[in-house]
């Protein structure tokens, strides 16, 4: 993992990568941004208001308005492996030729995947994971007064769903699907490390923006180390 990681780093002043890595930075920010208004929109008529008895105690200490930023900022938290597969779909191609052409230079051309093939694929993993975390989510709260298991719970999740869809994508280039899962299932436990990895970069604020290319790039040598 180390040694990948080392990589990946190494690589950032390759203009082949540095591009795709900065606009996929861009469309992250602007995409967590609706995210977290969305979030902020979605919560509005379920927080305490300073109308109420209650809403005006918490707004005199000051409570108010942390509550309604650490509600919205923890919804945006669980959508944004949803966000990262997204921004991953677009940039796959670009990020694999990049990683392959200086690291894997003798390896037979990829199968270019469709845009939308990728596009698809992602958005239907993405309404999974957003599933799967909107009905864990009584499950995330309880676990929290019990720290740190809501968490690790979250991070076990979200990591074997985003290691699994990026290895997958990342494989569709050289194998068909079928033999995509096939390689994923015999190596699982391998690569839900590699996501929980991926989940753990993509939780820390800014430097997560980069996240989906930086672990796409990533995803790509783990692949070659299987494969």
């Amino acid at each position: 993992m180390v040694k990948d990681i080392l990589r990946v780093i190494g690589q950032l002043d390759d203009k082949r990568l540095l591009r795709p890595v900065l606009l996929g930075l861009l469309l992250s920010a602007l995409v967590l941004a609706a995210v977290v208004a969305g979030s902020y929109w979605l919560l509005a008529d379920m927080l305490p208001t300073a109308d109420g008895w209650i809403g005006r105690q918490l707004a005199a200490i000051g409570l108010l308005e942390l509550i309604g930023s650490f509600a919205a900022g923890w919804l945006a938290l669980l959508l944004f492996p949803a966000v990262a597969l997204m921004v991953q779909s677009l940039f796959v191609d670009s990020v694999a030729d990049a990683v392959e052409a200086k690291h894997y230079p003798n390896t037979p051309p990829a199968r270019a995947v469709p845009i939308a093939e990728s596009v698809l694929a992602a958005v239907k993993l993405a309404t999974l994971v957003i599933g799967i975390n909107l009905l864990l989510l009584p499950v995330y709260l309880i676990l929290m007064l019990i720290p740190p298991t809501g968490l690790i719970l979250y991070f076990v999740v979200n990591g074997y769903l985003v290691g699994r869809e990026y290895f997958e994508t990342v494989g569709l280039r050289r194998l068909t699907l079928p033999e995509a899962k096939l390689t994923r299932r015999q190596n699982r436990s391998v690569i839900w490390l590699d996501g929980i990895l991926l989940m753990l970069f993509f939780s820390v604020p800014v430097l997560n923006l980069a996240g989906p290319i930086l672990g796409t790039a990533y995803m790509v040598h783990r692949f070659h180390r299987i494969w």
